[in-house]
């Protein structure tokens, strides 16, 4: 399983190799501004967020709209004529910012799927508007000074949260995960990374049970053991229920396998993307090494999928056995507080194996689950 991680980092060349020849095909850098109102701004807002592969910066300010800054053109401005009086002929990558019931939806119109990936959006929202970000190949994340649930699902890219307070509910495949919260969070947190580290800041008088998870890294933390205290996990816990280790495994394998598909969708995106040839000779040398980079990509996906496949089988066969084996009586268990599901990554790296601490912050509260497949979980104090 480890050896099936190491293709993601493949995702970032071809970002690089596709950077010149989608920077060739836009012809109007310049920034546009556009705004909107929700439809009752007495009212939590919410912002929907939908790119294929874009850096996104979304900021919490005292404004009652929503205001979108970008260099892409916004759908049907993009035919009109620039600074210098040229207008294009051609189709190029457009944005659409709508709203409706109170939700603000912004979403790209790909004529050309790849020619987004370079793309940056600097957005701004009313404090309490709720975020929900999904990227479907990649793009770095910032969200800062909200307050409202931040829900944040990308494939490539490292997500940076700053100055929460509610609840943050991150997932990522291939990046590291920031996250301070500015004063103590009222509601769960969940943050997973299949391959980065992950760092959680809590102010001191945070009250919450806390999983941590890490199949190949540590788990740290610079809070006093009186105040946050922890024990390892060295065992594969069930949920309640007679048949919970049949929907272990299962949620398990469709864990693995949702990355899987993952991976291999956004090599065979990529490997699409060489039908776009530009007159420029460096152009198309950028693209053809793209096409050869995507074969690769999608052939080590293909293999990372066996070997998904493969372990699957083997942890569903060891928690049978487990099941069968006999038990030596133990004494009880101190019964711990209930914990939130665990996401999909938090699921294979306990079924895999790994390290698995529990605990409580100041006597226990909400419920914060922190898990990576590789790379360091660390919670600290804010200072």
């Amino acid at each position: 399983m480890k050896s099936s991680l190491r293709s993601l980092p493949l995702f970032a060349t071809l970002a690089a190799a596709l950077a010149f020849t989608s920077a060739s095909l836009r012809a109007n850098d310049e920034e546009n501004t556009s705004t909107l109102k929700f439809s009752d701004p007495a009212k939590p807002g919410t912002l929907k967020v939908s790119l294929p592969w874009a850096d996104i910066h979304v900021v919490g300010t005292d404004a009652k709209e929503v205001s979108v800054t970008t260099s892409m053109p916004e759908k049907g401005k993009a035919h009109e004529r620039d600074s210098n009086g040229l207008r294009r002929l051609d189709e190029d990558v457009s944005y659409e910012l709508t709203e409706k019931e109170n939700v603000a939806v912004l979403a790209v119109d790909v004529s050309v799927m790849w020619g987004s990936h370079d793309a940056e959006f600097f957005i701004k929202v009313p404090h309490d508007t709720r975020i929900v970000i999904r990227t479907q190949a990649g793009g770095d994340i910032v969200v800062e000074k909200v307050d409202g649930d931040v829900d944040i699902n990308s494939m490539n890219g490292e997500v940076t949260l700053r100055d929460l307070t509610s609840s943050a509910i991150v997932n990522t495949m291939n990046g590291e995960i920031g996250c301070t919260f500015k004063q103590a969070p009222t509601k769960p947190i969940s943050l997973s990374s299949m391959n980065g580290e992950i760092a959680l800041y809590l102010p001191g008088d945070t009250k919450a049970n806390l999983r941590m998870r890490t199949h190949n890294g540590s788990i740290m933390t610079d809070f006093d053991d009186n105040i946050l205290k922890a024990k390892s996990e060295n065992r594969v816990r069930h949920l309640s229920g007679e048949n919970d280790d049949s929907e272990f495994k299962r949620n398990a394998r469709t864990a693995i396998h949702g990355s899987r598909d993952a991976i291999r969708n956004a090599a065979r995106a990529v490997a699409g993307a060489v039908g776009v040839r530009s007159s420029s000779t460096s152009s198309s040398r950028a693209v053809d090494a793209a096409a050869r980079e995507a074969d690769k990509a999608a052939r080590d996906a293909d293999k990372a999928a066996s070997e998904a496949d493969k372990a699957a089988r083997e942890a569903a066969r060891a928690l049978d056995r487990a099941a069968i084996a006999p038990v030596a009586p133990q004494a009880p268990e101190t019964p711990e507080a209930p914990m939130p599901a665990l996401a999909p990554i938090a699921r294979i790296a306990g079924i895999m194996g790994g390290k698995s601490v529990v605990g409580t912050l100041n006597g226990g509260g909400i419920d914060i689950t922190l898990a990576s497949m590789n790379g360091t979980v660390t919670v600290r104090q804010v200072k």
